[in-house]
């Protein structure tokens, strides 16, 4: 098995060392696809505010160029772009991550998923709201695509996937298990909440929401009922010591 990490980089890097940190025994090579823009435009360079560590692993830095073509189009190309170079670098697996997605005991979800002779797998998700000892109570009512098999014909995007999970990381794998495990996503946990805002695809969504209110409330705390998640908030231990 030789697998890669494979990174999509711009909103959420002060987040992106503790990540790779999850993974860098079990992983072979991290390759981080990164941009000096947004998909819309916002100039903003993630390397300047990165560097890259020596986790005794190769570290693949892949510059993508958005085009005119809007978010999704741009997060599957970038994915794939991600996924042309696991497949030059002879991988046999790999996964796709955001910078704001943590694991705990990395390598005992890695031979969860060998064992079971699958082809692919997704994990559940636990959700952080404006600290990292602030989530959501339960689960999301989605699933994060985890470890694939990787050949030549393997792609992303918005294929025929047994899981409901982001469009832009469906894998062209009907194989795929879902694993009793959790990927802890940091996605609400930013130095610059406002900059994830500008340039997300749900950008109008979550202006129209009560998510920003929440989030800059002082009366925001463990027992908050989120209206736009449909559920509370709970403290819990700061399981990677992020300090943001």
């Amino acid at each position: 098995m030789k697998l890669a990490a494979i990174y999509n980089v711009w909103d959420g890097v002060e987040l992106l060392y503790g990540s790779m940190k999850c993974l860098k025994d079990e992983v072979d090579v991290f390759i981080l696809v990164w941009q000096d823009k947004s998909n819309f435009g916002e100039a903003y360079n993630p390397m300047d505010d990165f560097k890259v560590p020596d986790f005794g692993c190769e570290v693949l830095l892949v510059k993508y160029e958005p085009q005119n073509s809007g978010g999704m189009t741009n997060e599957i190309l970038k994915r794939n772009l991600g996924l042309q170079y696991a497949k030059e670098e002879g991988c046999t697996h790999f996964l796709h991550l955001d910078c704001d997605e943590y694991y705990e005991d990395f390598g005992a979800l890695k031979q969860q998923f060998l064992a079971s002779g699958a082809k692919g797998s997704v994990c559940k998700i636990l959700t952080y709201f404006k600290k990292p000892i602030l989530r959501l109570e339960n689960e999301d009512n989605y699933y994060v695509p985890f470890i694939h098999e990787l050949n030549e014909k393997t792609n992303a995007g918005n294929y025929d996937y047994p899981y409901y999970v982001d469009p832009t990381r469906k894998i062209n794998e009907s194989n795929v298990i879902l694993l009793d495990v959790y990927m802890h996503h940091f996605s609400w946990i930013r130095k610059d909440i406002e900059r994830k805002v500008r340039n997300s695809s749900a950008k109008h969504n979550i202006e129209r929401s009560q998510l920003l209110i929440d989030y800059y409330s002082k009366e925001t705390k463990a027992g908050t009922f989120l209206v736009d998640y449909n559920q509370k908030l709970i403290e819990v231990e700061n399981l990677f010591n992020i300090n943001i």
